[in-house]
């Protein structure tokens, strides 16, 4: 399972554990995306014109922090959950989250 595949099945995987995912054009150069809350719901965004990789990493980077039965899942997904985040993301790990657009929408 490769690029777009993949994409899918990680947004199914994060839409099952009960985040909304939402894929919307982002300002280039601050974020390719992340976790939030709106209006209550936690919610994942996803840059859709970044790089297939980029919007896998975004997505893995939240769902690795979830506990999971790792063998029952597809071992495409398995693999992108247990590799190591990339650099980027491991500096943004210390980022504070924001809760600016809670309430609003």
């Amino acid at each position: 399972m490769r690029g777009k595949v993949l994409v899918e099945a990680l947004v199914s995987l994060a839409r099952a554990r009960g985040l909304e995912v939402r894929r919307e054009p982002m300002s280039r150069g601050t974020s390719a995306g992340g976790y939030c809350v709106l209006k209550g719901k936690p919610t994942l965004l996803v840059d859709e014109r970044g790089s297939v990789e980029a919007q896998i990493e975004v997505l893995a980077g939240v769902l690795r922090r979830m506990p999971w039965d790792l063998p029952s899942l597809d071992p495409a997904v398995r693999a992108v959950l247990e590799r190591p985040a990339t650099n980027a993301r491991r500096a943004n790990r210390g980022a504070t989250p924001s809760t600016a657009a809670e309430g609003r929408g």
